[in-house]
């Protein structure tokens, strides 16, 4: 067995190494279901022709994170978490948590409101004025778009007798 010089151990302790590799390999996976569901011809595209070109895209850009990770090296794995708040995550994974449970019977704009408005004055404070604002105008903004742009059904919940 051959040990690995202190090369070889940072090139595999380098998060930009990682995050290429998971990236790359993600990116094929969507480029192969894109090809297996069929790419059609470039006049007439088939239903995997986007995600096949998406994939591909994925790929190329992956492999440029790769070949940088290999050239300049990177960041230590270890790095990656030094510093992290990990009560706020896990705080911010119960809130995401009761809003998915919550989602379907109190609606959309109720519970989206609640948890935007709860992670702007809590978790991550910013003004009163600011928090209500960005809650409101992206709420009522991503509400229109999915229903009445693209016509996508949200659960109205409670405000059902008022959205019909």
């Amino acid at each position: 067995m051959t040990r690995l010089g202190d090369a070889g151990r940072h090139m595999i302790r380098n998060a930009e190494l990682w995050g290429g590799l998971f990236w790359l390999g993600l990116g094929a996976f969507v480029a192969w279901t894109g090809r297996d569901l069929g790419l059609g011809q470039l006049s007439e595209p088939g239903p995997g022709f986007a995600f096949f070109w998406i994939g591909i895209l994925m790929c190329g850009l992956a492999l440029s994170v790769i070949g940088q990770a290999v050239a300049l090296g990177g960041p230590a794995l270890a790095s990656l978490w030094d510093g992290t708040r990990w009560r706020k995550v896990l705080v911010v994974i119960g809130l995401l948590l009761v809003y998915a449970t919550g989602f379907e019977a109190i609606g959309f704009i109720p519970c989206t409101l609640a948890l935007l408005l709860i992670l702007m004055w809590f978790i991550d404070p910013v003004r009163w004025w600011v928090a209500l604002t960005i809650a409101v105008v992206s709420t009522v903004g991503i509400w229109a778009a999915m229903s009445k742009w693209l016509k996508i059904q949200l659960p109205a919940g409670i405000l059902s007798g008022i959205l019909g």
